[in-house]
């Protein structure tokens, strides 16, 4: 059986400098998106198809003095995922190492085929069955994202979302074209190989789950008294130490 993994976002290491954000969108071959300047160093304002890991500002004061506080958002990989269970085309499936990846046939920009039976949910609505299902609301919606920040989507009109890089765990061979040059070099996802600061670890469930655990408790014994773990329980591949309360990142356990 394949040991499942988890990914270790620790951001009291994180120094916003998104490298993480353009080797995803490099990785998946995504377009870049034109944006608009809304007096926030983020950007672009929300995830979308074309941008599945984005590194979130925010300002917050403290005893009078403004702080910097980053939180990388992306999808979670729930241990159950509700957005597996809620697509209507089975569109959405889990791998043994516990990834959540959207498949090639999810198409909900596009009618049913007469052989599925129901109403048309995934054409019909602007908010799709995955998004709905999503307990991890960011922005205007759950995390599943099938339009662009302008309004588009992708040439293929199917969601999009963090996948792990599992194609990169499962690639016997990255040299050839187009994953030459530094992406070959390692088969870790490719926000941790271009980490500088080496916020973004990955490893098996309890090694990493240790690592976050000791490293809260530093936190805590150093100025942090706020530090935790989140989400809290550990029911998704994906971890963040966080410096301060979860509201403050405008995140929610769920």
């Amino acid at each position: 059986m394949a040991k499942k993994k988890r990914m270790l976002i620790d951001m009291s290491k994180c120094i916003a400098c998104k490298a993480c954000q353009i080797a995803c969108q490099q990785w998946h071959q995504l377009p870049a998106e034109d944006t608009t300047f809304e007096g926030s160093y983020q950007n672009p304002k929300n995830l979308s198809a074309a941008n599945l890991t984005l590194t979130e500002f925010f300002e917050v004061g403290n005893n009078g003095d403004l702080r910097w506080l980053f939180f990388v958002d992306r999808c979670r990989h729930c241990k159950e995922p509700n957005c597996k269970i809620a697509c209507p085309l089975n569109a959405i499936a889990q791998t043994k190492k516990g990834y959540v990846v959207i498949k090639a046939k999810c198409t909900p920009t596009k009618p049913f085929p007469d052989a599925v039976v129901g109403v048309d949910y995934c054409s019909d609505n602007d908010e799709k069955p995955c998004q709905v299902a999503c307990p991890f609301e960011s922005g205007p919606t759950g995390i599943p994202r099938y339009r662009l920040n302008n309004g588009s989507t992708l040439p293929d009109g199917r969601a999009n979302k963090c996948d792990f890089c599992y194609d990169r765990w499962r690639n016997a061979n990255l040299k050839t074209a187009p994953f030459a040059g530094v992406f070959a070099k390692s088969k870790k996802p490719a926000c941790e190989l271009v980490c500088p600061t080496g916020a973004i670890k990955t490893g098996g469930q309890r090694a990493m789950r240790n690592r976050a655990e000791a490293r809260v408790a530093e936190l805590q014994a150093n100025g942090y008294p706020k530090a935790n773990v989140y989400p809290a329980g550990y029911t998704t591949q994906v971890t963040w130490v966080l410096l301060e309360e979860t509201w403050v990142y405008g995140v929610v356990d769920a």
